[in-house]
């Protein structure tokens, strides 16, 4: 006879669980998430939800693995709505980090979530917007002058190109014609129509840094390293998981980091951000 592992009560042969409470600890999953996403989207603290917490998992005998589970995605859901929503402050990041601290949950476990990712982006934009940027120092590093900050690095980004080929199509090189002995007249050709295919080039792959003044690449496997100052860009392009810096008379120029998943959000809110208040610094 099999003890359901919900209640703790005889289930039947071959069993170790009632579907009465399976189904009911379902449903208090359910509402788990829901208070805990709404609550982090709300700007709620751990204990203001507690009470309600322990409710629910006394309730529906929920398992600690399964509470563990359901929490850990709801807070990753909650923080990801929060933090894109907009730029969080240090007391804002302390407190999305609590919550997942007051359920039992280590920052080595959440460490690698979408979720842990925006609120450090999040943050890190809302130092650049306040004037309370802590300057970077992990290992993407680059030579800077005096007055020029650092901001955040990426290692391992691909960068890319637009190029553009061109064919011609639908011509024919012309035919000889025999009209006398030995005498042969060669018909004209045509070239035929242009055709131009554009196409996204891998140029480097290396370090690429943002600073107060700049962004900063340094490839790895082909030499090719820059500087793109803020005061000659025309405009940042977004894409899902990669940035587009278009400068004066050339080509944009797109870095896609290949270990941060869906980071074009990031890029591009922290470089407008630094791009804006470099040129407003230069304005006074």
């Amino acid at each position: 006879m099999g003890i359901c592992r919900y209640c703790g009560q005889r289930a039947g042969w071959f069993s170790d669980t009632h579907d009465e409470c399976v189904r009911k600890a379902a449903q208090g999953l359910e509402q788990l998430k829901s208070c805990v996403t709404d609550a982090i989207v709300q700007c709620k603290k751990y204990d203001d939800v507690k009470s309600t917490i322990d409710r629910l998992l006394s309730d529906s005998a929920i398992p600690h693995d399964q509470f563990l589970s359901a929490f850990m995605d709801a807070w990753i859901q909650g923080a990801e709505t929060r933090c894109i929503a907009q730029p969080i402050s240090g007391t804002e990041f302390t407190d999305i980090g609590d919550f997942y601290r007051g359920a039992g949950l280590t920052q080595d476990e959440i460490r690698k979530t979408a979720g842990f990712k925006a609120t450090v982006f999040s943050f890190l934009i809302w130092t650049v917007l306040n004037d309370a940027i802590e300057p970077y120092t992990g290992p993407v590093r680059f030579n800077l002058p005096a007055n020029e900050i650092p901001v955040f690095g990426i290692a391992n980004v691909l960068l890319s190109e637009e190029r553009t080929t061109r064919s011609y199509v639908g011509g024919y090189s012309g035919a000889s014609i025999r009209v006398a002995n030995g005498l042969y007249y060669h018909l004209g050709g045509m070239r035929g129509h242009r055709v131009e295919n554009t196409s996204l080039q891998d140029i480097d792959y290396g370090d690429f840094l943002m600073t107060t003044e700049a962004v900063y690449f340094s490839g790895l496997e082909h030499g090719n390293s820059f500087k793109l100052p803020y005061n000659q860009v025309l405009r940042f392009q977004p894409y899902s998981d990669a940035i587009g810096i278009c400068k004066n008379g050339a080509k944009e120029k797109i870095f896609a980091p290949q270990q941060v998943a869906n980071c074009g959000w990031f890029l591009f809110n922290i470089l407008q951000a630094l791009a804006t208040k470099h040129s407003a610094l230069k304005t006074h």
